[in-house]
């Protein structure tokens, strides 16, 4: 009877636990944090892997919370010789292609996403191989926020 009541008993406790850990929570601390977000924000950048003397890409997305347009004039880094930004486009005969930009507008409160196949970052003449998981840092300057240096890791 004893094994029974203490089987029982852990077993609510089980319960209890579980449904304590389920439970919802009240604190909206990222819906404030992204409300109170301003200046320029740089997230989720990566490059592709190359070899020295080649060429690669870096893509990230550029946020900006702020209540004015900023204008990304260039980008700077020592893995490369050459570092432009470029968007893809489709010519009027259907081909693909990619020409320099030399600024990027990012509208007040607004995000600029610099994926494949879109706006990205062009690394030409690697000074260095960049394998899977290596990182290199890029410097943006921005004509408002001035000069932003961010860390990029290289992946497949």
């Amino acid at each position: 009877m004893v094994r029974l009541i203490i089987t029982t008993l852990f077993l609510f406790s089980g319960i209890l636990l579980l449904i304590a850990g389920c439970g919802g929570s009240s604190d909206d601390s990222g819906d404030t944090a992204l409300s109170d977000a301003t200046g320029i924000h740089i997230e989720d950048a990566w490059a592709r892997p190359g070899s020295e003397g080649r060429m690669s890409a870096a893509y990230f997305i550029i946020s900006n919370f702020d209540d004015e347009t900023d204008i990304l004039r260039s980008v700077a880094s020592d893995v490369a010789r050459n570092v432009e930004i470029h968007e893809s486009y489709e010519s009027e005969e259907g081909m693909m292609g990619m020409r320099e930009i030399q600024n990027l507008e990012i509208e007040a409160g607004s995000t600029v996403r610099l994926e494949q196949g879109g706006l990205h970052v062009m690394l030409i003449q690697l000074t260095r191989q960049l394998q899977d998981g290596d990182t290199f840092e890029l410097t943006l300057t921005f004509e408002n926020h001035g000069e932003m240096t961010i860390t990029v890791p290289a992946r497949l």
